[in-house]
């Protein structure tokens, strides 16, 4: 059984710090989403590969969770609130999520570690949508006309990813190796 989540607003987090360093914030959303732009000081621990196992790796033995607040993030919400409720599955009830995650605590203006010159996943999902729409009409008019009826695919993808918040050609791109193992703290630099 779980309890209610509580949540905190990005003003409350950002206003209980007394310096620019997160470190008690989880991040669960991919690394690419993370590299290009997360909470500084936050721990970038993907919700496929959140485990007790990868807390202990980021904080150590830590009251993170237990006597101390954890909290957690996403791009709006939802992937926080299913780790959550995983976490909370695990034995730690000193959890707060982000409420509105990155989209809102960018929309309030405060500090933004990005690391490179990383493009958000999202980004990237457009552009190779984009990229095979073109393709399929380019095949469809020089090849053959069935290459028309494969947009039907990509329709479809975007409406199953749309109504699931599940999108295959995401978590498709975030195995990408360019998506892959770069460190933050070698390529950061802070944003407003």
């Amino acid at each position: 059984m779980t309890s209610k989540l509580s949540t905190i607003t990005p003003q409350q987090l950002y206003s209980s710090q007394t310096s620019e360093d997160y470190s008690q914030v989880i991040d669960v959303r991919s690394s690419a989403e993370f590299r290009a732009g997360h909470i500084p000081g936050a721990h970038s621990i993907p919700i496929e590969v959140l485990s007790l196992d990868a807390l202990q790796k980021h904080f150590g033995h830590s009251d993170l969770g237990h006597s101390e607040t954890l909290y957690l993030t996403c791009l709006a919400g939802p992937r926080a609130k299913r780790a959550a409720e995983r976490l909370q599955q695990a034995g730690f009830y000193n959890i707060a999520l982000i409420d509105g995650g990155m989209q809102a605590w960018q929309q309030a203006g405060f500090p933004v570690t990005r690391c490179g010159n990383a493009i958000a996943l999202e980004r990237q999902v457009q552009i190779a949508i984009g990229l095979l729409l073109v393709l399929k009409v380019f095949l469809g008019f020089s090849v053959h006309e069935l290459f028309f009826a494969l947009t039907a695919v990509i329709g479809g993808g975007l409406i199953i990813a749309g109504t699931t918040r599940w999108c295959g050609m995401a978590n498709l791109m975030a195995r990408m190796p360019w998506n892959q193992g770069v460190e933050c703290a070698e390529h950061s630099n802070a944003s407003a």
